[in-house]
C-alpha cells in the first residue's frame, strides 16, 4: 500500500471554510440572542421550567429539521440556486423591515414596517435607574437584589502528611 501525498489547502478550500465558519457564527449569535432574551420572555410569559426549556431548545430542533429539508431541496434544484433564492428572500425580508413605510412629519423619526406609528412603545427603564433602584436585571426592574451575600465556610485543609489508614 502506498502513501498518498496530501497537498496544502488552496484558496478555494479556505473560502469554503470561511463560509462554513460564518454560518456557524450566525447560528451561535442567534442562540446568544435567544438566551439573552430569556429573562424578558420569562417576565412576560411566565413559563414553567419545562416550557422555558422548550422555548430555548426548539430553535435547535427547527434548524436541524430545516437542514435536512433544505439539503434534500438543494439536491433537487441545485445548491447554488437554493443559496441565491435564500439570499433573495432574506434581502427582501430585511429591506421590508428596515425601509421607511410612510413619510414622516418634520422633526419626527420615520416609521418602519416593524414599528407602525400608531402603536405606542412602552417606556423602558434607563440602566442608571435600574442600578440606583438596586435591581440587577433590566427586564425585571421591580425585583430587589439581596443586600448581603450568603456566607459559605470553606472545608478545613487536609494535613500535609496524612497518616495511612488502619489495616
Amino acid at each position: 500500500m502506498t502513501a498518498t501525498e496530501v497537498g496544502r489547502a488552496g484558496r478555494r478550500e479556505w473560502i469554503g471554510l470561511a463560509v462554513l465558519a460564518l454560518a456557524c457564527l450566525l447560528y451561535a449569535m442567534d442562540l446568544t440572542v435567544l438566551h439573552l432574551a430569556v429573562p424578558s420572555l420569562s417576565a412576560d410569559l411566565q413559563p414553567s421550567s419545562s416550557q422555558l426549556l422548550w422555548i430555548t431548545d426548539i430553535y435547535g430542533f427547527m434548524v436541524a429539521g430545516f437542514l435536512v429539508t433544505m439539503g434534500t431541496l438543494g439536491d433537487r434544484i441545485g445548491r447554488r440556486r437554493l443559496l441565491l433564492l435564500g439570499a433573495a428572500v432574506l434581502a427582501t425580508v430585511l429591506l421590508r423591515e428596515v425601509a421607511p413605510t410612510a413619510q414622516a412629519e418634520p422633526g419626527e423619526p420615520p416609521t418602519t414596517a416593524a414599528e407602525p406609528a400608531a402603536v405606542a412603545q412602552p417606556e423602558e427603564p434607563e440602566p442608571v435607574q435600574v442600578i440606583r433602584s438596586g435591581s440587577g436585571c433590566l427586564a425585571c426592574p421591580g425585583e430587589r437584589r439581596p443586600t448581603e451575600l450568603p456566607r459559605f465556610e470553606l472545608p478545613k485543609p487536609l494535613p500535609d502528611n496524612p497518616s495511612p489508614p488502619p489495616s
